[in-house]
């Protein structure tokens, strides 16, 4: 399935939109997945990664997943949107996410969420923006 081009461009502007708010992470993904109309699915720490320190996803109709990435410096410098192929690194963490918060404390994603970024890395994704 390709990714729509209209998605994208929603999803773009979006991002682009929210960037320079001062809000936390969570409530620019929060805001862009209200702006672009999808389902903030998570937002989850990178740990050990030299660029990346936290990763947003927001699901869109047709299976498409739009992509935060928050850099070290506090900014949103990478985004992208995907399709289901990346299902399989999305689950746990979406999984994880609607765990309540005592039971997610006692489990750490954060090898998922490396393995997701790692995977969209080697497909080209998140590589800057």
């Amino acid at each position: 399935m390709a990714v729509n081009e209209l998605d994208l461009l929603v999803f773009q502007m979006a991002v682009e939109s929210v960037r320079s708010l001062c809000l936390s992470f969570n409530d620019k993904a929060a805001e862009i997945a209200a702006r672009s109309r999808g389902n903030l699915l998570f937002d989850v720490r990178i740990d050990d990664d030299a660029e990346v320190q936290r990763l947003a996803a927001i699901r869109y109709r047709g299976g498409q997943i739009g992509v935060l990435a928050l850099d070290r410096q506090g900014l949103i410098s990478r985004y992208c949107v995907v399709d289901d192929t990346f299902s399989r690194f999305i689950a746990p963490l979406e999984n994880w996410t609607s765990m309540p918060v005592s039971m997610q404390a006692k489990i750490d994603v954060t090898h998922h969420a490396g393995l997701f970024l790692g995977a969209l890395r080697n497909a080209g994704h998140m590589l800057g923006n």
